[in-house]
């Protein structure tokens, strides 16, 4: 599986103990005769495949398709509408993304040699992009200079050959016009360079630069210190000093000399000035506050947050990218504006490495992620059911939250307690919740509030919002009960109640508890069944009944499939009448398969795995928690998937026979 970056840390949790009676014996032969393999199973009833959280589809062989890349670190803008980014990781390599028109490029930019094997996304990985006329410049992570050859800029789908590469050191930013070349260098030094060959006219002493633009007198503006300065080609500074913006992440020229200013700032705004050797602020887009705006969090075509660039092309309509962090995690929003600044289109992405949760008061309608909030219609054809309507981080007032820097690689579940909504969210390796409360309604922005941690992956939430640990320092299964909300709005939870650990499992790996029948589903290892990899459910999950009234008593037990890896799956989650896995690796051919059982009796019910609606394609499942079901009121399954690959969350709708 993926090494992933996480962001965790650990700390260990002491409680109480509750002696449990009678944890019943459990039968050796019904273990034997549990389904056990990857035999793949017809599934009987009626079920579509569809997604949430990207614009596109992602269908396509590696290397090419549609999908919203899964971050923004830079971007430019081309007089023609195109949208070109950079940015340090896209899982299926799609690190440069052109963007014009509701619509992205299918075939993936490419370097060869020896630049393509030295950074991501086949050496696309990278700080900053720049177009001159046909050429497409990339500075990539490795300190390459890429130059590729586009055949025809109107046209994205047009073919963008590479040219080769120079070595140049790591940038920060770049920026061409005409004859002219600048990239800005983390070490130090603002480099000049001849674009047709990429050789190195001059370096100038200048350092603390972030970002950098080329006006139509061929001189230089920059951030530097947080300041916009404006330089000769010669290093000489010159008049036309801006210093009166909040947070500057970003800047661009137009082929009229408009400057365009990323405000990331508590304004949210992009300014427009007028360069001269005292440039005036002429217009600001976007609503002061940006998210905070009106209702906070709501999401709406002029609320701005998290802004990584902005141009303008030669019409006047606006492009504006954002993205928390840099960080692949975060939502990806690329909108375009016309000079009345009315939406004329917007293509996003909200997941990798997420998993997202239904709301369980919705009956499927609406979806939670770890800093986003969905409407989601079931019936609408596959990709269109879903809508962004909030996003709940707050990066303004709340700088310190873990979901802004790649803490959000995780799975998130929603529980409303006592009126107000509580959102947990689990990193990629488990280790326990961060734990976020929402403002007072109507605001959408929730905050950090508490942190419940510990090792291990055997970690649950229940209905009630209790907590449940399977792997605890004292070896038993730890329930941590919701208590009540202090007085300042923090979740509290009581002293963990501990219950021993059935002698059927050597280890446990999961433990899922459903209050509605009171029974506790426990995933993990058995003496003759050993663990295989890190954070899998385990080879053997069983159901025991009657579990915290101190009579727990064993149901079934099944063994669980094998991918074509040999693994067992990834993660489970139980709706209505059924529990569902998935698998890590394709099985029998077929990609991030889902296994169904019966809650009843622990047989096998048949198998889902990706349709034609998603290129019948899935990544590696890497979630502990990367499924989640929920039972309709009209007997409709939805089972949502994590699916890194091409950024979204797949949903299979399924009515059983």
């Amino acid at each position: 599986m993926h090494n992933r970056r996480t962001f965790l840390k650990f700390a260990g949790l002491s409680g109480v103990a509750l002696p449990v009676a009678g944890i019943a014996f459990y039968s050796h032969n019904l273990i034997s005769r549990a389904f056990a393999g990857s035999e793949l199973s017809l599934l009987h009833g009626q079920y579509s495949t569809s997604w949430i959280g990207n614009s596109f589809a992602g269908k396509g062989q590696n290397g090419s398709g549609r999908w919203v890349q899964d971050e923004i670190v830079a971007m430019t803008v081309t007089d023609e509408g195109t949208v070109l980014t950079a940015s340090l990781w896209d899982e299926a390599g799609r690190c440069t993304g052109l963007y014009r028109d509701n619509d992205t490029n299918v075939q993936c930019l490419m370097a060869d040699g020896e630049a393509r094997s030295r950074a991501w996304g086949w050496g696309t990985a990278g700080t900053s992009v720049a177009v001159i006329g046909h050429l497409i410049f990339i500075t990539n992570t490795a300190g390459d200079l890429l130059q590729f050859y586009w055949s025809d800029p109107h046209n994205i789908q047009s073919a963008i050959k590479y040219q080769g590469h120079s070595k140049s050191g790591l940038a920060l930013a770049m920026a061409g016009r005409a004859e002219t070349l600048a990239l800005a260098l983390k070490g130090g030094g603002i480099q000049i360079r001849n674009p047709q060959d990429m050789s190195v006219r001059n370096t100038l002493p200048l350092s603390d630069i972030t970002g950098l633009a080329i006006d139509s007198k061929n001189s230089l503006w920059v951030i530097q210190k947080g300041q916009i300065l404006h330089y000769g080609l010669d290093g000489q500074i010159l008049p036309g000093r801006i210093g009166n913006v909040a947070k500057a992440t970003a800047i661009s020229i137009d082929k009229n000399d408009v400057m365009l200013i990323c405000d990331n700032g508590p304004d949210q705004q992009v300014l427009s000035y007028t360069l001269s050797s005292k440039p005036q602020l002429n217009q600001r887009y976007g609503v002061q506050g940006g998210l905070r705006a009106g209702t906070p969090g709501k999401m709406a075509a002029n609320k701005f947050f998290a802004l990584r660039g902005a141009g303008l092309d030669a019409a006047g309509n606006l492009y504006v990218g954002m993205c928390f962090g840099p960080n692949p995690n975060s939502p990806v929003l690329i909108r375009s504006l016309n000079p009345q600044q009315q939406l004329r289109w917007e293509l996003s992405k909200y997941a990798w490495v997420t998993a997202f949760c239904f709301d369980p008061r919705s009956d499927g309608t609406v979806v939670y992620g770890p800093e986003s909030i969905f409407s989601y219609e079931p019936d609408q054809e596959p990709g269109k059911g879903w809508q962004a309507e909030a996003i709940t981080l707050d990066a303004v007032r709340y700088p310190d939250d873990p979901r802004i820097m790649g803490k959000d690689a995780c799975s998130t579940e929603l529980r409303h307690l006592q009126g107000k909504r509580l959102l947990y969210t689990m990193g990629q390796t488990g280790g326990g919740y961060d734990l976020y409360a929402f403002e007072p309604a109507p605001s959408q922005i929730a905050h950090h509030v508490a942190s419940l941690k510990g090792d291990g992956f055997a970690w649950n939430v229940d209905a009630e919002g209790g907590i449940w640990r399977g792997q605890t320092p004292d070896q038993n299964i730890w329930h941590y009960a919701f208590a009540a909300w202090s007085d300042a709005g923090i979740p509290r939870f009581k002293s963990p109640v501990k219950y021993p650990v059935p002698e059927l499992f050597t280890r446990v790996t999961r433990a899922h508890y459903d209050s509605s029948s009171d029974s506790l589903y426990i995933g993990g290892y058995t003496a003759n069944k050993g663990k295989k990899s890190w954070g899998l459910i385990g080879a053997v999950v069983a159901r025991y009944d009657h579990w915290k009234c101190g009579k727990a008593q064993f149901r079934w037990a099944a063994n669980m499939p094998e991918d074509g890896h040999g693994l067992p799956p990834k993660a489970f989650d139980i709706a209505g009448d059924y529990l569902f896995t998935i698998a890590v690796f394709p099985t029998a051919g077929k990609d991030a398969v889902v296994t169904i059982f019966r809650l009843d009796n622990g047989a096998k019910v048949g198998n889902i795995s990706p349709g034609a609606a998603v290129g019948n394609q899935s990544g590696w499942v890497d979630m502990i928690h990367a499924v989640h079901a929920l039972r309709r009121k009209n007997g409709q399954y939805l089972i949502m998937v994590e699916e890194d690959a091409r950024g979204k969350n797949i949903v299979y709708q399924w009515t059983p026979a």
